[in-house]
């Protein structure tokens, strides 16, 4: 049987050509293991329903049962409701699956969705083979483990997770369901890895103190594939890939267990010896892991400072980070050779002008070279969420990003804040640097950067700017070339 899945992939920029997934990846090889096919509708730009019909069909078998899976995130349950829709319009028949993190905290709300059958609930590779075996004998989906259904008679079947899947029991990703070379880091000669999943860490904007619930008692929801299947991997997609000169490793924390990165530092140092990327907490860089990142030949340590503001940072977002933390593990990266790169939010709940300057003062202090901003969207099952609720800050306005807009319930004096300080947080960022030795130039730029009407003024100018730009493939592929020479 043959699968499709559909992959909303939009961020902004006409130029922007996607991301690599390695979920669906690995759903793709289990299927292609089992003696199924897979395909992939990846739609990285705003798409009308006739060329959205049009790519799909042509993607669709000809006979037989059509089982069309979508993986998403909270903020792209706006395309699924869509374009379900148009689906079951034109392919009644057609089986629609959600699968992702929203459709496991949320299967009910998910399965609500009119053009929605089913909703894989946790980890899917089991799920999905099991799935296309039974249509594909034209059987119905009953006693599924990890799978909600709508049966015909409108009630829901509700069937029990299975254990946590052993990651070294799973096939390498199928890469080439992608149209591989020419996504957002390969185009850069460079390869994204995922090695492990899960974090042990609670912080109250993400999605993993909820999953780990979701998984209690089916096994350890932070796991590792083995260091020699890590390396047969990498050796696997330089021989398929000749373009590749970089990895990115996107593991929440690549050297989060101790023992597992000494080994892995050593055989990749030895038999890989490729520059890489990975994320590491700030607590846990010590002489000894960035010492290990060095040998292996990491010139990337991307780190997760998401705010300045200690009390937004440790109070609000429980990421229990001291300020001391932070600029000694971005010192140990700098003195070792490596760039640190770090993530960042603005436009949390009850957050000022003043506090996401902080955040891009602290930026500006420990000297980061590259800096990746997101706009805050509240994720449902999370504690930030239910601030929001609470705080009767959730609207019906629609955001399928994390970088245009936010989904809070601010004014638009706020909103344009946040937004431009997500935009402009590079240049913000030298500015303060510049100005960080002369308390004078500090205060200036406080005063002016927090004015209502510079916001009125010069932010919904340069956010008008920048959405000109962006619009326009060409000045977008430009503007991208000019970010990346300028700030990493």
């Amino acid at each position: 049987m043959k699968v499709i899945f559909i992959y909303p992939d939009l961020l902004e920029g006409a130029a922007w050509r996607g991301y690599y997934y390695s979920g669906l990846g690995i759903l793709s090889a289990v299927l292609k293991a089992a003696g199924h096919q897979a395909a992939l509708l990846h739609v990285t730009q705003p798409i009308a329903r006739q060329e959205f019909l049009a790519r799909l069909g042509a993607l669709l078998p000809a006979e037989g049962p059509r089982l069309i899976g979508f993986s998403i995130t909270s903020n792209m349950v706006p395309f699924l409701r869509e374009w379900s829709g148009w689906i079951k319009a034109q392919w009644p028949e057609a089986w629609i699956i959600a699968g992702g993190v929203h459709p496991t905290l949320v299967p009910q709300e998910t399965l609500s969705i009119p053009g929605v059958d089913l909703v894989c609930v946790g980890e899917g590779e089991g799920a999905i083979v099991e799935l296309a075996s039974a249509l594909q004998e034209n059987r119905p989906p009953s006693g599924i483990r990890n799978l909600w259904w709508k049966r015909a008679d409108g009630s829901i079947e509700q069937n029990p997770l299975r254990p946590l899947v052993d990651l070294d029991t799973l096939p390498f990703p199928d890469r080439a369901l992608y149209d591989y070379p020419h996504l957002h880091h390969e185009r850069q000669g460079e390869a994204t890895m995922m090695v492990s999943r899960g974090c042990p860490y609670a912080c109250t904007y993400c999605c993993n103190e909820a999953l780990r619930e979701v998984y209690r008692g089916l096994g350890r929801p932070v796991r590792f594939r083995s260091v020699p299947l890590v390396i047969a991997e990498l050796r696997q997609v330089l021989q398929d890939y000749t373009f590749v000169r970089r990895f990115v490793f996107d593991d929440d924390i690549l050297p989060l267990r101790r023992d597992w990165f000494r080994d892995f530092a050593q055989a990749y140092a030895a038999e890989i010896g490729r520059p890489f990327a990975c994320n590491l907490r700030p607590n846990l860089a010590d002489e000894e892991i960035v010492g290990l990142l060095k040998t292996a030949g990491c010139d990337e340590v991307r780190f997760g400072i998401e705010s300045g503001n200690d009390a937004i940072r440790n109070g609000l977002l429980n990421r229990r980070l001291s300020r001391e933390e932070i600029f000694r593990a971005v010192d140990l990266c700098h003195r070792a050779g490596m760039k640190v790169f770090s993530f960042n939010i603005v436009g949390f709940p009850g957050e000022t002008v003043a506090q996401m300057l902080d955040t891009v003062k602290l930026n500006a202090a420990v000297r980061a070279d590259v800096t990746r901003v997101t706009i805050f969207y509240p994720y449902q099952r999370t504690r930030l969420y239910e601030l929001s609720r609470e705080q009767g800050l959730l609207t019906e306005r629609i955001v399928t990003d994390y970088a245009t807009d936010s989904i809070l319930g601010f004014d638009k004096v706020q909103r344009n804040r946040v937004v431009f300080i997500r935009r402009y947080f590079p240049i913000l960022s030298r500015l303060y640097r510049w100005a960080g030795k002369r308390a004078w130039a500090e205060r200036l730029l406080d005063r002016i950067l927090s004015s209502r009407l510079t916001t009125v003024t010069l932010f919904y100018a340069a956010n008008k700017a920048y959405d000109w730009v962006r619009g326009n493939a060409t000045l977008d592929r430009w503007a991208m070339a000019w970010r990346r020479r300028f700030f990493g």
